[in-house]
């Protein structure tokens, strides 16, 4: 049986990481089209477009590989 203050801390941590988390993609979607079009001088809505796709690229790898990493954690990690 986990402490009921040390499930509290655990909880805690796990929503600070999840708060930066929130934080680091609420920092980066706004300015993402407007680095994208410089970078590949395209058009706002063609960058918007491809930093859509980069951020689906990111969350499906995100889907596939966080059993096999929490395999390998479970492995080796403990």
């Amino acid at each position: 049986m986990i402490d009921p203050k040390t499930a509290r801390r655990g909880l805690a941590l796990v929503f600070t990481t999840l708060l930066l988390d929130i934080i680091g993609f609420g920092i980066i979607m706004p300015v993402l089209p407007a680095y994208l079009q410089e970078l590949t001088g395209v058009g706002v809505s063609e960058a918007a477009i491809e930093g859509g796709w980069l951020f689906f690229a990111y969350a499906a790898m995100q889907f596939v590989f966080a059993p096999v990493i929490g395999g390998l954690s479970d492995r080796f990690g403990r």
